[in-house]
């Protein structure tokens, strides 16, 4: 067996497992928390921000997409399915479509909101009265995109999840 061809399925196994973990994990469970426990729910992603998660999780979702990108090549021996491409190949190709619009949604949309939402959260905190209603307003709008967009990216990993499961087997 070839190491680096192990090296790689782990990385991509486990990447992937990490990554929709994490980001369905945010979505279903603790961005709801943190929306009911309301200004207290700041300094929740306070911490979370303080604890990395919004630098690991995309540099976590990079490995998966780079060894999932090397794990095809060396099946298909090509970027990108060709004329005569298999029905594997074809899904395969799909998943990591959807893996890659999943990532550019989550690190164009999603990580920036929750960014953004913490820092305005830790402005509200010291902000004078009569400028933390616009506080709580812009808040509000980003806790829709990361909602909206968040649910866009539990979708396209969900794909991306059921191709890699069955392509084999196609």
């Amino acid at each position: 067996m070839d190491p680096f061809l192990l090296l790689l399925r782990v990385v991509h196994v486990a990447g992937g497992v990490f990554w929709a973990g994490a980001i369905l994990f945010v979505v279903h469970f603790l961005e709801p928390a943190v929306r009911d426990a309301g200004p207290d729910g700041a300094k929740v992603m306070q911490a979370l921000r303080k604890h990395h998660y919004l630098e690991v999780v995309p540099m976590v979702a990079t490995l998966t997409l780079l060894s999932g990108f090397g794990l095809y090549w060396r099946d298909f021996g090509r970027a990108h399915p060709g004329p005569g491409a298999s029905v594997a190949e074809l899904t395969y190709a799909l998943g990591g479509i959807t893996a890659l619009v999943a990532f550019f949604v989550g690190v164009s949309l999603l990580r920036p909101s929750a960014l953004r939402i913490g820092a305005l959260g830790a402005e509200l905190a010291q902000a004078p009265a009569e400028k933390q209603a616009t506080l709580q307003e812009e808040i509000s709008r980003l806790r829709v995109r990361m909602r909206k967009s968040g649910r866009w990216v539990v979708r396209l990993l969900g794909i991306t999840i059921i191709t890699m499961a069955v392509g084999r087997y196609l």
